[in-house]
């Protein structure tokens, strides 16, 4: 008999996700909050916003749960970018079948791909949350505000070495260079 895993932190069944695609439904409903959080400059204005923290505090105890504590920059990050996608795009199709669509094809896929190579290396050279977040809502604009909102989020969430290696192979798997 086999175990059926738990979700991991980021996949459409665990239960942060789950709280994480309600605030963002949220957003999408209550324009308000959605353009205070744009408004903000960088993430330590944000964190000082109303609509962040009344999502912070629906989504801090869901990751709690997962052991996964977020620092300030984490949990911002992510409540951030979510107020710039207007759809969650996470199915493409190739050759006739529905393939899962991850940011990393969304942004390398087509004749030319939405985000060039050298803006791409640019991006992989980010170390800073804060820069990161910035050029992260260029990308957003890039792909019509259509976005695979939970592997972004993940990206951002746990932005470092191992997550760009990924993103790298995601990237060059699809690019027509």
């Amino acid at each position: 008999m086999t175990e059926k895993k738990p979700p991991i932190l980021f996949q459409e069944e665990h239960p942060a996700s789950v709280a994480l695609l309600e605030c963002w439904g949220n957003l999408l409903q209550y324009k308000g909050d959605r353009a205070e959080l744009r408004r903000c400059k960088n993430l330590h204005e944000l964190q000082k916003t109303s609509a962040y923290q009344r999502n912070y505090w629906k989504l801090i105890n869901e990751f709690k749960n997962a052991k996964e504590i977020p620092n300030g920059e984490q949990i911002a990050i992510i409540i951030a970018l979510s107020a710039y996608i207007n759809d969650n795009k996470t199915v493409y199709e190739e050759d006739g079948e529905k393939k899962t669509d991850f940011f990393g094809y969304q942004i390398s896929r087509g004749e030319k791909p939405k985000l060039s190579e050298i803006r791409f290396r640019r991006l992989l050279k980010i170390n800073d949350r804060e820069k990161l977040f910035r050029y992260l809502i260029q990308v957003i604009r890039l792909l019509e505000k259509k976005v695979n909102l939970l592997d972004l989020l993940r990206i951002a969430f746990f932005w470092g070495d191992k997550i760009k290696i990924e993103l790298a192979y995601k990237y060059y798997e699809k690019a027509n260079l």
